[in-house]
C-alpha cells in the first residue's frame, strides 16, 4: 500500500471511530430483563433506565422477558442486531451458572460483548435466632458432628444459593442436605421456625429479619463487610476468603457490537452510577456500584466463571 495511502487511512480511521462513538444511540435503546418485573434485576435495570436516558438523550426501554433460569432474554440479546440498540442486563444465573450446566447456555464472552458491571451486593448466611450455633466455626463444627444432617434451604436448584452452599462445604470439608424451595422468600419462614438449619440469602431480603432478632447472621459472603450492616463478618475476616458469593448485574451487548459504541455505553453508566439518587437506591438494596468499563467486567465474568464451574461439576448440576 502506497505510503501517503496508509497516511490517509491513518487519519481517517480516528475520525470514523469518533463519528461512530457519537452517532449512537440514534434511537431508543431497549434494555432486556431476562426476568420478571419486581426482582434485584428488574429493580437495577429501571434505575440503570433512568440513569442511561439522562447521559444519552434517548429512551431506554425495559423489556423483560423472563423464561429458563434467564437465559430466553439473554438468547433474545445474543441474537439481536450487534448496533448497540439492545443490551442484556445479565445476572450470575444466566452468566455464569448456566454456561457451567447448560451445553446450550450462550458463553458471555464469546455470544455477548461486556460494557460494565452496574451493582453487587453479598449475600448472608442466617441462622434460626434459636440455634445453637453463635458463629460461622461453630456452625461449621456443628456441621462436622452431624455429617450431612444440617439442612441448609436455597431458592432453588442452580441458584445463588444454593452454590453458596456447595461452596462452603467444599471449603469446609463438610456436607449439608440441600432443600430448594421456590425463591428465598418462600424459605424464610421454615428457617425462622428451625425446620430448616440454615440458608444463604440477599443481604437486602434477610437483613430486616436479623435486625428483628427473627435469624442470626454468620458471615458476610465476600471480603468486606457491607456497608448496609457494618456489624456483620465478613467470610475473609472469619478466615474463608474462598467464600466469594455475590449476586451483581451487568450490562452487556451482542457480540459484534463495534468497539466505540461499547466505549460510550460504559462511560454513561460510569456518569449514571455517580447520579446520588442511584447511588442511594443501590445502597437500600445492599448494592455497590460497579467499576470499570468492558475489560475490568470481562475479568470478573472469568472470575466467577473460575468460581463456580468446578463446583457446578463436582455436583453434576445440569440445567435444561
Amino acid at each position: 500500500m502506497p505510503r501517503r495511502l496508509i497516511l490517509a487511512v491513518g487519519l481517517v480511521w480516528p475520525g470514523l471511530v469518533v463519528a461512530q462513538e457519537q452517532s449512537w444511540p440514534q434511537r431508543a435503546i431497549t434494555l432486556v430483563v431476562p426476568f420478571a418485573p419486581g426482582g434485584p434485576v428488574d429493580n437495577t435495570a429501571r434505575l440503570l433506565a433512568e440513569g442511561l436516558r439522562r447521559q444519552l438523550g434517548q429512551p431506554v426501554v425495559v423489556e423483560n422477558r423472563p423464561g429458563a433460569g434467564g437465559l430466553v432474554g439473554t438468547r433474545q440479546v445474543v441474537q439481536a442486531r450487534p448496533d448497540g440498540h439492545t443490551l442484556l442486563l445479565g445476572s450470575p444465573g444466566p452468566l455464569t451458572i448456566a454456561p457451567a450446566a447448560s451445553p446450550d447456555a450462550p458463553d458471555p464472552l464469546r455470544a455477548l460483548a461486556p460494557i460494565a458491571l452496574i451493582a453487587e451486593s453479598p449475600q448472608l448466611l442466617v441462622v434460626p435466632s434459636s440455634s445453637p450455633a453463635a458463629t460461622l466455626d461453630a456452625f461449621l463444627a456443628l456441621a462436622r458432628a452431624r455429617p450431612g444432617e444440617l439442612n441448609l434451604g436455597s431458592a432453588g436448584i442452580g441458584t445463588t444459593p444454593h452454590l453458596a452452599m456447595e461452596l462452603l462445604g467444599r471449603i469446609a470439608g463438610v456436607r449439608f442436605e440441600h432443600v430448594p424451595y421456590r425463591g428465598t422468600g418462600a424459605a424464610l419462614p421454615d428457617v425462622m421456625v428451625g425446620k430448616i438449619d440454615a440458608i444463604f440469602g440477599d443481604i437486602s431480603a434477610v437483613l430486616p429479619l436479623v435486625e428483628a432478632g427473627q435469624l442470626r447472621a454468620l458471615a458476610v459472603t465476600g471480603r468486606e463487610r457491607s456497608a448496609l450492616a457494618p456489624s456483620i463478618l465478613s467470610a475473609a475476616e472469619l478466615g474463608y476468603p474462598q467464600l466469594l458469593v455475590r449476586n451483581w448485574q451487568a450490562l452487556m451487548a451482542p457480540a459484534g457490537t463495534p468497539e466505540p459504541v461499547l466505549r460510550r455505553a460504559a462511560t454513561a453508566v460510569a456518569a449514571a452510577l455517580e447520579d446520588t439518587t442511584v447511588r442511594a437506591a443501590l445502597a437500600r438494596q445492599g448494592s455497590t456500584p460497579g467499576r470499570g468499563g468492558p475489560d475490568q467486567l470481562a475479568a470478573f465474568l472469568r472470575e466467577e466463571r473460575a468460581t463456580w464451574e468446578p463446583v457446578v461439576r463436582a455436583i453434576g448440576l445440569v440445567l435444561q
